[in-house]
């Protein structure tokens, strides 16, 4: 039996309940979790003293609303948050790894419903409404300081197209102007909360509308002893579809990582680039990196004609260690009448989320984490 198959059986065994995840972490404990969206990437990160957020989206579960509680939300991401961290009020690092709808799509919400300390996007620009909103809702943060790979100081100034004056429920000037704080320095470490801290591996500002995949901020998280690694949809040659076997492109981003940081990428658990396509996850990337652990966030929407993850990068990936995937029961979940946001309401997010718990003495454990609000 494959192992992603194992843990799928073993999930159906054991749901956790939210009221034991009321709090913050116990000192020199972290959680890392997968929150399940369908179509899409949104990775919650805590520590006892910190709160970070990576992404926000999906392809076909993007409903947004989040009005204040007792009133549930609709976006699932923040559903998902106040069931298992209901006394958050602020996050303190929000990452939009590149500005894609299964990325950026639930963002805006995120901006409004919480304080958000600090922004980081690459920089590169899509003219969808998701993006528009996302850029809208952090110039309207109070206090938030924005950082992206083009500049330090000044002001990022963006202008869209008429198509997107009316979007998310809102009318919205054609040009959003963000002050900028300092620019992203890849291969800086920064503190993230006590033995906690992070490390900005790539991003790329300049990246076009036809490959914005490739300027995904790719991050490696330093948990106590363990090592993270999220990857966005970075890819290995441009968007080609190879097998684990063909060498990514220098030119590439993961080309980009072996050759200006290959010892920086060595992690614990990977979070797998572009949702398990073969367009990313090369063996000698996999290499390098050395990971036991691979989190892979899908769900049922085709991406090109193409339903993800392809078999033969869950083959290499199962090779090397145990596969956590969002997807197991996306047959189900759309009616499924208890689940994370709202329930039977013919999307497959909600069901299978991940949790990741790392305690003071460095075990990790993963788990299935099958929860309703």
């Amino acid at each position: 039996m494959k192992k992603w198959a194992f843990f799928a059986a073993l999930a159906a065994w054991f749901a956790v309940p939210s009221q034991s995840w009321a709090a913050p972490p116990a000192p020199g404990t972290f959680v890392v979790h997968a929150i399940d969206v369908g179509t899409g990437l949104a990775i919650f990160v805590e520590g006892q003293d910190f709160a970070l957020l990576y992404d926000a989206g999906s392809n076909d579960d993007g409903a947004r609303g989040a009005p204040p509680p007792p009133a549930p939300a609709t976006n699932r991401v923040i559903a998902y948050l106040r069931a298992v961290r209901p006394d958050l009020t602020a996050i303190d690092h929000l990452f939009l790894s590149h500005p894609h709808e299964d990325h950026d799509a639930m963002i805006d919400d995120v901006l409004a419903a919480y304080q958000v300390r600090n922004v980081w996007n690459s920089g590169s620009f899509n003219r969808a409404c998701a993006y528009h909103a996302f850029l809208d809702a952090v110039a309207a943060e109070p206090g938030v300081v924005y950082h992206d790979a083009l500049g330090s100081g000044g002001t990022h100034v963006a202008t869209f197209p008429a198509s997107t004056s009316r979007c998310h429920g809102a009318v919205r000037s054609a040009t959003v102007s963000v002050p900028r704080g300092s620019q992203i320095a890849p291969g800086v470490a920064m503190p993230l909360g006590a033995n906690a801290r992070m490390t900005i591996l790539h991003a790329n500002g300049n990246a076009g509308s036809a490959d914005l995949n490739d300027a995904s901020v790719v991050v490696r998280l330093d948990l106590g002893t363990r090592h993270i690694l999220l990857m966005g949809d970075a890819e290995a040659e441009g968007g080609r579809r190879n097998p684990p076997s063909t060498p990514p492109r220098p030119d590439g981003v993961e080309g980009q990582l072996l050759t200006c940081c290959r010892a920086g990428l060595r992690s614990d658990v990977l979070v797998v680039g572009h949702h398990g396509s073969m367009t990313s996850s090369r063996a000698t990337f996999l290499d390098a990196v050395g990971a036991t652990h691979f989190v892979v966030s899908v769900g049922p929407k085709r991406y090109s004609g193409t339903r993800l993850p392809d078999q033969v990068v869950i083959d290499e990936l199962d090779r090397r260690g145990d596969i956590w995937r969002t997807d197991l029961n996306d047959d189900t979940c759309p009616t499924s009448p208890s689940k994370i946001g709202p329930d039977n309401d013919g999307k497959p997010g909600g069901c299978d989320n991940i949790r990741i718990t790392i305690d003071a003495a460095g075990a990790l454990t993963p788990a299935y984490s099958r929860i309703a609000d």
